[in-house]
């Protein structure tokens, strides 16, 4: 049995929810940060968490990244492709390009033999093989 954590809750964790409802929400993540409670956090949960901050809150790139790599720090968080989330996170946080693109790149840089099907050039800034279909 896996357990999974959905936006809201990192959000609720992230900004300082005071609203009663959520006030386990700290509790909660001190229980995840021991190990206590073991939660699988989905790379599209992380995608919608950094859009969410970005996005609606205009929580400035840096403030998110140190908030990314505080979460992946934590003992009883597990996520897949772990390497390639923290080099997306480094490459995404002094680039400017958009997350899916950090991401993708993360992917191609760990084989050199990987490639990448895409008109857009900016990839070109980057080691990695870029196709035009």
């Amino acid at each position: 049995m896996m357990s999974f954590i959905d936006t809201n809750v990192i959000i609720r964790f992230l900004m300082g929810s005071s609203d009663e409802k959520f006030k386990g929400v700290y509790g909660f993540f001190k229980d995840i940060e021991q190990g206590k409670i073991i939660v699988e956090l989905k790379l599209i949960v992380l995608f919608q968490v950094i859009f969410v901050l970005k996005s609606y809150y205009e929580v400035p790139k840096g403030k998110i990244t140190k908030a990314i790599e505080g979460l992946l720090k934590l003992k009883g968080l597990k996520i897949k492709e772990k390497k390639i989330v923290v080099n997306m996170i480094d490459i995404w946080n002094v680039n400017n390009i958009e997350i899916v693109d950090a991401y993708l790149i993360a992917c191609l840089e760990k084989d050199s033999q990987n490639s990448l099907y895409s008109y857009d050039k900016d990839f070109d800034r980057f080691e990695i093989n870029r196709i035009e279909p």
